[in-house]
């Protein structure tokens, strides 16, 4: 069932349930009432008995009884007519009774159905009144017993037709019925198209859209919404957005990481490729006599050796960026003195490379928590960095600057190479980039270098820049936060 007819049955359902209900509790509370089971008659000679009499009908009721009191056998001279006609003109009905006979009976009154339905005869005048069924028609009397001369028994009725319930729905009651149920079905078809308009409709443009969306139709915007549509629909509508949206750039995410695989791939077999070769040229050249003497052996053997150390530094540095792009690298993070730790890694660096210079400059006071073995590695993959690009007639000299304010601080690695031109720098982080127009073994660089520094600093929430000019150096930031 769908949810516009769901709708229209819970209206009619709860009219329904709410009618019921309403007339179950009257007829429970009548019934408690009165002990009878209430029928409309019921009700409506309930409601009238109850009532007080009309001045009219007190007055026609009095001289009547006070004639059946004194004298009964005048209400059967045809003289007394006379002083009935008087009471009729003013909207009132009188009868007679004569032991089972009806003696009079004012005009418009049905003979027959009185004698059915006249009240029963009561000495004491107890029940004087009550409500009489007439030919169908409600009549409201206050009655009186008594007995003629001759000891038969006599009643007089004086009675005052109403616009009862019955004959208002008699006369009025299928107009009225019909008004009733073209306005319910009027407000159930305007309430109807309200809630097609708010509800019905922007579910079904949404579910229309949701069965086209496919592929490139994820660009798609969620179709808008009319003024007044339900809360409940807005929010859906709006999560459906974030979702599409979501979905659209995992797609794109998923795309970009399909396509650095495939640069990945190429990038590796090309990088494997050129020192095997090479490698096993030289071995070919050996097993097949052209390096004939000693010296070109030991040429040879050294160039498997060098090309060897470069192609497992390589693998390496591979297995290291993709253990960190795939989260597999544990972080261990401490608080540290910023230049106890830069230092020490200084120094072991010019260890092996006494000829650079390095120069630090920062505060005893400043503290980050980092992973001391990462950051290590990043730090000296720059180190690497600048010594593989210093210029050949000066020699290389580093200088390490930290500035920091209450919340961060910048790590400056500066040195006074050969630069990097502008047009490269946006790409130098990228893995397998080395900047020059053939990729090779010439500096002994591997392309991930850079690209590994970038991992580890956004594995400890902060990001790297960096700024170049040929001939001038270069000039990289680590940002971290300050502990």
């Amino acid at each position: 069932m769908t949810i516009k007819n769901r709708f229209l049955t819970s209206y009619i359902g709860g009219i329904v349930i709410a009618s019921v209900s309403i007339l179950a509790i009257l007829c429970i509370v009548f019934y408690v009432t009165t002990g009878t089971v209430p029928t409309p008659k019921t009700w409506y000679q309930t409601f009238t008995k109850q009532r007080s009499l009309s001045p009219e009908e007190e007055l026609a009721y009095v001289e009547l009884r006070n004639i059946a009191k004194t004298n009964p056998d005048k209400l059967l001279e045809k003289g007394t007519a006379t002083d009935i006609q008087k009471m009729e003109k003013k909207s009132l009905g009188v009868v007679i009774r004569h032991d089972e006979s009806i003696l009079y009976y004012s005009k418009g009154l049905v003979e027959k159905s009185l004698v059915v339905h006249f009240p029963v005869f009561d000495t004491n005048n107890i029940e004087t009144k009550g409500t009489i069924d007439n030919a169908g028609r409600m009549y409201r009397y206050i009655k009186f017993d008594f007995y003629y001369s001759d000891l038969s028994k006599g009643s007089i009725l004086v009675l005052k037709k109403e616009n009862n319930l019955l004959e208002f729905f008699t006369k009025w009651g299928i107009t009225i019925s019909i008004v009733i149920i073209l306005v319910s079905i009027s407000a159930m078809l305007l309430l109807n198209q309200l809630l097609h308009r708010t509800i019905i409709k922007p579910l079904e443009n949404l579910g229309q859209f949701m069965s086209e969306l496919r592929g490139e139709n994820l660009q798609s915007k969620t179709p808008a919404l009319p003024a007044n549509t339900a809360r409940e629909v807005q929010q859906l509508t709006a999560n459906f957005e974030s979702m599409r949206t979501t979905l659209l750039a995992s797609i794109q995410e998923q795309q970009n990481l399909e396509s650095n695989r495939k640069e990945l791939v190429a990038s590796i077999s090309h990088d494997l490729k050129t020192p095997i070769t090479s490698i096993i040229g030289y071995i070919e050249g050996l097993l097949e006599g052209i390096a004939d003497t000693p010296a070109k052996q030991e040429k040879y053997l050294q160039t498997i050796h060098s090309k060897s150390i470069a192609l497992n530094r390589l693998i390496e540095e591979l297995f290291l960026y993709s253990k960190l792009d795939a989260e597999a690298v544990p972080f261990y993070f401490k608080r540290i003195q910023l230049e106890k730790f830069l230092v020490h890694m200084s120094e072991e660096f010019q260890l092996d490379n006494r000829d650079v210079q390095i120069q630090i400059s920062v505060r005893e006071d400043i503290y980050a928590s980092i992973d001391r073995m990462q950051m290590n590695r990043a730090i000296n993959n720059l180190f690497e960095n600048s010594l593989k690009f210093k210029k050949t007639d000066e020699p290389l000299c580093i200088t390490l600057e930290v500035t920091a304010n209450a919340d961060m601080l910048e790590i400056h690695v500066m040195d006074n190479g050969q630069g990097i031109a502008e047009s490269q720098l946006p790409y130098v982080f990228d893995h397998f980039y080395r900047g020059e127009a053939a990729r090779t073994f010439t500096t002994g660089g591997s392309g991930l270098g850079l690209a590994i520094v970038k991992q580890i600093v956004e594995k400890h929430q902060g990001h790297v820049e960096i700024q170049s000019k040929l001939q001038y150096g270069t000039k990289v930031t680590i940002i971290l936060a300050r502990a």
